[in-house]
């Protein structure tokens, strides 16, 4: 049988924003316990007072700092990579968005470094390419119609640890700091342990510090 200390270490580890606020000093230990009280109960199926709880995440706290989730992976992170000069063409989604896609992969690998990351959604397709093959990639959609083009883009790539694919709240660190710093961010992409931001050009060495703040 799970005692209250497990059941409240399970629950914090678990949560990401619970842990974050902790971690700041945002809340209290009795504000948290408040708050996490009816799933404790929930998981023993009995009445737990919030003393029992509160002395559970004093003691949590003073064994190990408690550390948002997501941040102890990217910490171990250490390839960032930047863009810059990328241009962002939107697509309504067709039958015609792999041939583009095709013929803009067969553009950039004929051009060393040239950037090309390709997203489709239910409605709509986007693809972002470096601007030295923009003029190329358009000749290339002869009669397909794009719905926006927007230049002037810039993206940030990170490279996150194999083991992190399934943690809860992992990318939570990452934006927030972009966030807080007054980036906005024009797209978020991700492939397996891939994540990138694009940002506009005037934003990025902003957003590059508040990445590597939390990276390091």
């Amino acid at each position: 049988m799970k005692t209250v200390s497990q059941v409240v270490e399970q629950i914090i580890h678990r949560s990401p924003f619970i842990a974050e606020a902790m971690a700041e000093g945002l809340a209290n230990n009795a504000q948290i316990a408040r708050r996490i009280k009816p799933e404790v109960e929930k998981i023993l199926l009995e009445e737990v007072s919030l003393g029992a709880i509160a002395m559970a995440l004093h003691r949590l706290g003073k064994a190990s700092e408690v550390v948002p989730y997501g941040t102890r992976f990217l910490k171990q992170m250490s390839d960032i990579t930047m863009r810059s000069n990328l241009v962002q063409f939107v697509f309504p989604d067709s039958e015609d968005v792999s041939v583009i896609l095709e013929r803009a992969s067969r553009i950039a690998k004929n051009k060393k470094r040239a950037f090309l990351n390709f997203s489709r959604g239910l409605y709509e397709s986007l693809l972002i390419v470096s601007r030295e093959i923009e003029e190329e990639i358009v000749v290339s959609f002869e009669n397909q119609k794009y719905l926006k083009r927007i230049g002037g883009l810039s993206a940030i790539t990170m490279r996150l640890p194999e083991p992190s694919l399934n943690v809860p709240g992992l990318y939570y660190p990452i934006l927030k700091a972009v966030a807080e710093d007054g980036v906005s961010l024009v797209e978020v992409m991700s492939v397996g342990t891939e994540f990138s931001i694009i940002v506009a050009d005037k934003d990025i060495d902003r957003a590059f510090s508040a990445v590597k703040r939390i990276t390091s």
